[in-house]
This record gives C-alpha cells, structure tokens and sequence, in this order.
C-alpha cells in the first residue's frame, strides 16, 4: 500500500482530535447517547463505566509503549527492534480489544481512526478533493509486517503518534460520563455482533492475522463489562460461563484462521451466547434502548430470524408498509403502464422467476442498444443503504424515481404514470383502500409519493434469510451438506470473501451498526481473461464523486441467491460461479494484468485448491432462499 496520503493528513487528524476531544457531534454514535448526571444513578452501570476508563487508560500506556519502541528503530539492529515494536503493537491491539466495547459504542469516530481499513477516506460531502489519508492501526500493522519496516520508519513513527493522541481523547471523552444499564447491555450485545461479523472474519488484522486472539480479547472486554452485574445470586450464569470458557479455549488455540470450524463456533458458540446474554438481561429486568436501528434492539444474535429490520434504511418519517400496500406495490411492479412507451415492467429486466434478474450479460436499452450494467437481485435490496452499482440513490423510494424516468429503462415520468394510473378505476380503489387510513393529505388517491412508496414497500418486503445456512447457524444443522459447511469455513477463512461480503446478509453494509455501504475497486475485466486481461471502462462510483479514490468502484453486492443470478460483476463479464470464484483466486485485477492505484482487493492470490473452490461454491449455493417471493 502507497503511504503518501499520511503526511498530508497528519496535521487535519491531530487538530480534528483536538476539535472532538469535548465529545462533540463529531464522535456522535447515531443514538448510543450517554446518560447525564441528572438520570437516576445505575450503581451497575457506573462500575462498567470505570471498567472501560480503566481499558483506556491501560490502552494510552500500551500506545505510549509501542510509540516509544517505534522511535528506536534505525538501522543498527533493526531486527530486534522491530520483534520488539510487533510485540508492543500486539499488546497495544490487545488493550484496543478490551476497550472496543466502549470505544465503538460511545466513540465511534474515535474508534474508526484508531482501527479503521487502511484505505483513504472520501468524504463526499466534502468535493472530490475531501480525501483523507488512512489512520491508526492498521497502517501500523501495514508497515510492521511488511518485508522492511525501516523503509516506512518515518511515517510508521507518525502513527503510533496519531494512536496516542486518540488515546487520550478517547480519556478525556469518558471521564465525566455516565451510562444506564439498557446501554452497557446494548454495547456488550453490538460487541459480540462486531466479534462475529468483523472479528473472526480478519477484517481488522488483515495483514497480521491476529483476528482470532484478538476475538477472544475483545470477548475479555466484554466479560469484564457485565462483572458488576454478577450481584444478584438468584439469576444463574453457568451456560454463559460456559460457552465463554469454549470461546476463550477455541479463540486461544493458536489455530489459523484457515484451519479454524468457523462454522461450529459461530453455531455452537457465539451464537447461544448471544441467546444466553439476552436470557441473563431479561432476567435481570433490563430493557433495551428505544431507536430503530438495522440490527434490532431487541434482537439476540445477527442469526436471529428476526434480525434484522428493513424500515431501518428507510427514510426518516417512513410508516412501515401495510399488507395493502404491499400487494399494490407488487401489481405496480408488473404494470407496464410505469413506462413511457407502455411496454416495459420492472419485472421486464427483474424477472420474478429468475429471482428478480434476466439471465442476460446487460439488458437491452429502449433505442435496442445494450445498457451499460448487468441487472441485480431486487432480494435482500431493501437491506442496504443506497442502489445501483454505484450507489447514485440512497432509498428504494429513490430508485424508482430513476428507473421509471431513465431514458435508457423506462423512459417515464411519475407525474404521469400518476395521471394515466388514475384513469382506472379498479386500480384507484386499490389505491385508496392501501392509503386512505395512513393519509389523507391528498385529494387524488394516485400520487407520485404514493406509488413510490408502494413499490419501496414491496421490495422491503422481499427480504430473504431464512437460507439453508441460517437454519444451520440458528441449530438446524441437517439442513446444511458438509460440503457447504466447509464451504462456509472456505468463505471466512482462506479465501477471505467475508472482509467484504460481511455476515450473515453478505452484502457490502458494515455491521454492526449497518450505517454504511461499501464500494470496492476491484479490476473487473471487459471480458474473462487469466492474463493481459482489459479493465472494463465503466468508472463506477467516480462518476458521481469525481473522487480519485472511486474510480472504478463499485456497491459490493449481497450474495443471497448468488446461485441463480448469473451472469455476475457489475458488467455481467463472468458467466459462472467457477469463473468468479477464479478472478478472486487470483488476486482480482492484479492477478489477471490489471493495474490500478487504488485497488481495494488485496492483489495476493489465495491459492485455493480445487476442493476449496469446489466447496466455496457449494457453500454459496445454500444462500438460495426465494422462498414466496412468487405469491400473489
């Protein structure tokens, strides 16, 4: 990775760090709000609160240490001295590992400087120019493990520096702080979810392979969390304890991550825990915090058949659908009347049977030309922030206000597709029958809002995770083959899909707040090649942002039902899963001859063997579940 952006922004993360240090807007955590003074004192709470100031202090000391062995590396007996900066660093994560239950609940802009991926940032309401350069630990991780750390000496100093100015605010923002129990439980809740999804996965220790020990500190922090609330001998923690000792032992072994039952831990383990953790609170008579989030409130476990909740990346004020919208979004969907010329449906290119795609490398514009991208799954598209390949709409709502008036797709305009709807009569008491109750604002019962928020309502509604693999993780454990068991542990481990496609709704949306949608540069060629491939020209997200960093980027897309929407990539270039799987095999575009500065796939082939990929590719076909996406 190409360091050059550190110095620049060296000097705007210390004075942003300074800004914040009061725990400004800057650091707010979407909700995660700590108590005031002025609450009703939560004894508990408060003794969790002195656990984490504790981790964080632990944490300032440890970053110290690692700055200081940082500093000392020159090149007379740098190899000592750089043994001696990873062992420091490994402590310093162990500490952040401890304090990440607090950090990233309370400061989460924090913890995202402090372990962030070590790429730039765009902050597109900024302007294109609004990159800023990749912090913390990951960039140190990037240099201590490269082949020569002394080549990077300079900037790797600057950044243990920048961790330890973190450090302290991180201090600073919780000292005069206080909590309830709802919050404690709530943090301790999103942790485990972080664990799963994030942690074992090797997302932030991509380079050291730490993720693994590093799962079990973060589970360390945990515990020590939920110690003051231990008081009560009536309520029983034997199960807790239990799959805590499984986890500590499992996490400890010293197995790779390559080699690790991914799997058996996460169905056997931490997905109980979650069930037992919740079982404790509920015994304990402490409820949960009261905003809508993705990840439900109330919800145990990212498994969880009831997880997860779509309305979440609706807009604000969005009233959640009734079963008559619903259904008038779905006949909405059929209607070839939202076109200008009156031939063409969304379910023209979204095909029901096909599981909402066509099967075709591109669609065919309205004037016979092919459209310049393959047609995604409309399954799942409601759990995600923002559509298309390039992410150009943030709700669904959105998007059909830019399918229906595309030129090149439906060529139409919802002010009159509103006026032509309203001439039918059935129709429009379908219409006023789906809205009269929830709004009467409106004289005409066919609007545009209406039908936007019709079809919005039936694409959330064509949420699917109920997968043989969501069965097996929740317990069922026959539903899954050992082929895709293996093919799951392929998918987290060797072949690294997972830092991407993240547990368990393997789309780009990061949990497990779900606040954003990551896009990827990967070098996807115009066309299968193995060698001297072509890059596709189409510039993706950069098209909109004009932010070098998104050139060629692309929405990661979800995997659900991946087995029947071929052809894949944003271009449709490969025809089948093996090819795709093949791309990846080989480092991507750097594998294939493509080269590009900002590729976000880590060049180095995965050296998957033909059982792996043979399996993987087993394990991505019991993503498949359609199931009732064809009713009526």
């Amino acid at each position: 990775m190409k360091h050059s952006f550190v110095v620049a922004g060296l000097t705007l993360l210390l004075a942003a760090c300074a800004a914040g240090s009061d725990g400004s807007a800057s650091d707010s955590s979407g909700g995660n709000a700590l108590a005031t003074v002025a609450d009703a004192p939560q004894p508990r709470a408060a003794a969790a609160v002195v656990i984490w100031r504790d981790a964080v202090d632990t944490l300032a000391v440890r970053l110290d240490t690692l700055d200081a062995a940082a500093r000392r590396i020159n090149g007379s007996g740098a190899d000592v001295q750089i043994a001696e900066t990873r062992q420091a660093f490994m402590a310093a994560r162990e500490a952040f590992k401890h304090a990440e239950v607090a950090l990233e609940y309370y400061a989460p802009s924090t913890a995202r400087s402090m372990n962030g991926p070590a790429l730039p940032e765009v902050e597109e309401n900024e302007g294109p120019e609004a990159v800023f350069p990749p912090t913390g630990f990951q960039v140190v991780e990037e240099i201590l493990y490269s082949e020569d750390p002394t080549a990077e000496r300079e900037t790797l100093v600057q950044e243990t520096r920048v961790l330890t100015q973190l450090a302290t605010r991180a201090q600073v923002m919780l000292a005069p702080q206080y909590t309830t129990d709802d919050r404690v439980w709530d943090a301790v809740k999103l942790e485990l979810a972080r664990i799963v999804s994030l942690g074992l996965t090797g997302f932030d220790s991509p380079v050291a392979g730490h993720g693994l020990i590093e799962a079990r500190s973060a589970l360390v922090g945990m515990t020590r969390t939920l110690a003051p609330y231990r008081d009560n001998a009536s309520i029983s923690w034997a199960r807790v304890d239990s799959l805590l000792a499984i986890a500590y032992t499992l996490l400890g072994s010293g197995e790779s991550r390559d080699a690790f039952d991914h799997f058996a831990f996460l169905a056997d383990v931490a997905h109980p825990l979650a069930r037992e953790l919740q079982r404790v609170r509920n015994a304990l008579t402490i409820g949960v915090p009261t905003e809508r989030r993705a990840f439900r409130v109330e919800a145990a476990s990212l498994f969880d058949s009831t997880a997860f909740d779509a309305m979440a990346f609706a807009p604000v004020g969005a009233r959640e659908a009734t079963a008559p919208q619903v259904a008038l979004g779905r006949q909405l969907f059929r209607d070839t009347r939202l076109s200008g010329d009156g031939t063409r449906a969304c379910s023209s290119c979204h095909v029901p049977e096909r599981a909402f795609t066509d099967g075709r490398v591109t669609n065919t514009a309205r004037g016979g030309s092919p459209l310049a991208r393959n047609t995604p799954t409309v399954i799942n598209s409601g759990l995600q922030w923002g559509s298309f390949a390039d992410l150009r709409t943030t709700y669904l709502e959105d998007q059909v206000t830019d399918v229906v008036e595309n030129v090149d797709e439906m060529h139409g305009s919802l002010a009159q597709v509103a006026t032509v709807l309203a001439r039918d009569s059935v129709l429009t008491s379908q219409f006023r029958a789906a809205f009269s109750a929830s709004d009467t604002s409106s004289a005409s019962a066919v609007t545009v809002p209406r039908i936007k928020q019709s079809l919005a309502a039936y694409q959330r509604s064509l949420s699917r995770l109920n997968a043989p693999i969501d069965r097996a993780l929740r317990g069922d454990v026959s539903v899954l083959s050992a082929d895709a068991r293996a093919g799951f542990n392929v998918f987290v481990g060797k072949a690294k899909c997972a830092t991407c496609h993240f547990l368990p709704l393997t789309n780009g949306t990061v949990p497990p707040m779900y606040q954003k949608t990551e896009v990827e540069v990967l070098g996807v060629p115009k066309k299968v090649a193995t060698t001297h491939a072509t890059l596709d020209p189409d510039e993706g997200r950069y098209r909109l942002t004009r932010a070098e960093p998104h050139r060629y980027a692309f929405r990661t897309p979800g995997l659900r039902n991946i087995a029947l929407t071929a052809p894949y990539m944003h271009n449709g270039a490969y025809p089948t899963l093996e090819s795709v799987i093949d791309f990846y095999d080989r480092g991507g575009g750097a594998g294939i001859g493509i080269t590009l500065d900002h590729q976000t796939l880590p060049p180095d082939k995965l050296n998957l063997t033909p059982r792996e990929k043979l399996v993987l590719r087993r394990f991505l076909e019991s993503l498949t579940d359609t199931t009732g996406t064809l009713a009526r």
